[in-house]
């Protein structure tokens, strides 16, 4: 309990006035009234806002997008017969952009007061949510100071809200609606389709010699495109990921980007695993498919934190080769190092021709900028030529990179999710795997 606004500006008042009591002494007597008054009706309010009983409601659990916008919306009850001025203060986690909120309000009596507590989701994790502390005060003489507890929780997870606008695109524009199925083509694939009589034009290699043998007459193998083709999204997390770029780390931009990419790999019908790598290579999820498989894949990704470990390409070069045993297109999100470049191309090496790699390059929009400069002092120019020389050293990579059979898309980090998906559809349309 505490005395209210309005009553600390009234006893100011009155002790201005009470300087004047040497020229006026006539006035001692209403002085004394005057705060006996106050005092009588700030005692009054603190007795009504001690029985004054409040609920606050809430969801149990709140979910938030990373970089997403949501809010949390808390209903205020009263059992007080009049209006009550509220200001409610929320203390969240680390995980949004704001520490602290403080919403007010007026409650009328036998009404529901809603305040909505705008946030933004920063970091992926979970914590529980501290207590609402909140004031109430009906004139401003006095106030009640209260905090009432719920057992609620916050939980950041990768963009789900981008997945549900590409889900509700897919639906509109392309598959037009749940249960869509891509038909079967036939061509070089891996896969069988039937048997038919041989034909002219049709090449010895796919004769059954076998089932030529039962039937008396050359039968060959048809085969169609692959329905069900391998993607496995390696994810980088190492030193060069922690960078913050518009508030989210890399990492986060490349865990959004991941979320994207299987989940239209999953519309697509394709099989698409996850795996997250730095100094050492993570089990990750192996290949599969469905709703099941993709939130498993979801929660594997919200948990995948960042380190300031150094980034060994060569190590994930062979696991992969290791682990892998059909082709597959294996994309890496990550972000080229600045000057060891060989132990990147060694790695693409090992898996090219075998593997497609496709590498979503996340890049720096302060060093491109640095890079751009006109320099203006001595200072600067040291910067911008540093800077060209970096975007040159990347520049090279890159195309030794692709020398090697790998595909290189360049993005900002924003962008890291659209550019994912626009790669894989390029691959899938030119039936590259």
């Amino acid at each position: 309990m505490k005395p209210g606004p309005l009553l600390l500006r009234l006893l100011g008042l009155l002790c201005l006035l009470a300087l004047l009591v040497p020229v006026w002494r006539e006035m001692v007597f209403l002085l004394v009234a005057g705060w006996l008054v106050l005092l009588g009706a700030a005692l009054a309010e603190w007795l009504l806002l001690r029985r004054i009983r409040v609920e606050v409601s809430g969801p149990g659990s709140l979910v938030l997008s990373l970089g997403e916008v949501d809010q949390l919306t808390l209903r205020v009850q009263t059992s007080a017969r009049r209006s009550v001025r509220l200001s409610l203060r929320q203390v969240f986690p680390r995980l949004v952009d704001e520490i602290s909120v403080t919403r007010q309000g007026l409650c009328w009596p036998g009404e529901t007061l809603s305040l909505a507590f705008p946030l933004r989701g920063m970091a992926r994790g979970r914590a529980p949510l501290s207590p609402v502390h909140m004031s109430l005060t009906f004139l401003g003489l006095a106030e009640r100071l209260t905090a009432v507890a719920r057992v609620a929780e916050l939980t950041v997870v990768p963009d789900l809200l981008a997945v549900r606008r590409l889900h509700q695109k897919l639906n509109a524009f392309a598959l037009r609606g749940f249960g869509a199925r891509i038909s079967a083509r036939l061509g070089k694939g891996r896969e069988f389709d039937r048997l038919r009589e041989h034909v002219t034009g049709d090449e010895f290699r796919d004769i059954a010699w076998k089932a030529s043998a039962r039937h008396g007459k050359l039968i060959t193998r048809e085969y169609r495109l692959d329905r069900a083709q391998d993607i496995l999204v390696a994810v980088d997390r190492g030193h060069r990921m922690q960078t913050r770029v518009a508030r989210l780390t890399k990492l986060d931009h490349a865990v959004n980007a991941a979320v994207l990419l299987a989940y239209l790999a999953n519309r697509m019908e394709d099989k698409v695993g996850v795996l997250a790598f730095a100094t050492e290579v993570d089990a990750g999820l192996g290949l599969g498919r469905g709703s099941g498989h993709l939130r498993r894949f979801t929660e594997l990704l919200a948990s995948v934190a960042d380190t300031r470990l150094h980034t060994d390409y060569l190590a994930l070069g062979a696991a992969l080769k290791r682990r892998l045993r059909h082709r597959t297109l294996i994309v890496i999100l990550t972000a080229l190092p600045e000057l060891e470049h060989d132990p990147l191309l060694r790695a693409v090496r090992m898996l090219a021709p075998q593997h497609l790699p496709l590498l979503l390059v996340l890049t720096d929009p302060d060093l491109e900028a640095a890079g751009r400069l006109l320099p203006a002092d001595k200072a600067e120019l040291s910067r911008t030529l540093a800077a060209r020389d970096l975007l040159a050293g990347r520049e090279q990579t890159v195309r030794e990179l692709r020398r090697l059979g790998a595909l290189v898309v360049e993005t900002a980090p924003g962008d890291a999710g659209v550019a994912a998906m626009n790669a894989y559809i390029d691959v899938k349309r030119r039936q590259l795997l």
